[in-house]
């Protein structure tokens, strides 16, 4: 599984997963689109 972020709606960054039938699962909303890539990059698995 791999982590992303999208733009949900104006100024809403949601970070979660596409399962293999194509549903998303969100696991966060943010407001900066830096929070939300710094989340999915803790949750891919880096160190920083």
């Amino acid at each position: 599984m791999t982590w992303v972020y999208i733009r949900s709606e104006p100024g809403l960054w949601t970070v979660g997963f596409y399962d293999p039938t194509g549903r998303w699962h969100a696991e966060s909303d943010h407001d900066d689109p830096d929070d939300a890539a710094d989340r999915v990059a803790r949750l891919n698995g880096s160190a920083s």
